[in-house]
């Protein structure tokens, strides 16, 4: 914009346009200071499959009414699955209470994605098939998005993605992982739905009770 003298200013010896240089540095300056952690991060995606035969056991129930199971995961960090009353409860890098689970029958999914930043791992991402209890077989999927515990942090449900009403799911759950993650504070933070949910499909307990 061009300035005139008068009223606003004139332009004399004491006046000195900005060199071009100066000017495009303090352009990147403010550009990069506009953009968030977030959008700066870089996310990646690391899978390893969940076979449950292959899992030690840590403890079972009275009668088979249950099993604690620990299950090799990304980079050695373990993945503890705990099956009762055909309900099954998952935790990534330490054992827990805040695992949650749903209120119908369900089972976990065999492929766990794992988010990471900078190629350290800070979400995990497991489906998991909810019988609707009908009789017809089908189930209904919903992807469960939970934080990595280890060094003094518990792993937990950050939130839920219920993928039988969301095309994007897995979009919506990874969104779920890189903006939530990080800061959720289990014990204290409540996990939510993303996206739509389904009577069925929005069951959590960790979410409903």
């Amino acid at each position: 914009m061009t300035v005139f003298p008068g009223k606003h200013r004139a332009m004399g010896e004491g006046f000195r346009r900005p060199a071009p240089t100066a000017t495009l540095l303090a352009g990147l300056c403010a550009g990069l200071l506009a953009i968030s952690p977030a959008a700066a991060a870089s996310f990646d995606s690391a899978y390893t499959k969940l076979d449950l035969d292959g899992c030690e056991v840590l403890k079972e129930y009275e009668e088979g009414s249950g099993v604690d199971l620990e299950c090799p995961g990304y980079k050695g960090i373990p993945v503890f699955v705990s099956e009762g009353d055909l309900r099954t409860t998952v935790a990534f890098g330490t054992e827990n209470e805040n695992g949650g689970t749903f209120a119908p029958f369900n089972s976990p999914g065999t492929t766990v994605e794992w988010r990471l930043s900078g190629g350290t791992p800070f979400a995990a991402i497991l489906r998991f098939h909810l019988d609707p209890g009908d009789g017809s077989g089908k189930t209904v999927s919903v992807l469960g998005i939970h934080t990595i515990g280890g060094n003094g942090r518990e792993s937990c449900p950050v939130g839920y993605v219920d993928a039988s009403v969301n095309a994007d799911a897995n979009v919506l759950a990874r969104k779920v992982a890189d903006e939530e993650a990080g800061g959720f504070a289990c014990g204290t933070d409540r996990p939510s739905y993303r996206g739509n949910v389904s009577e069925i499909g929005g069951s959590a307990t960790a979410v409903r009770y």
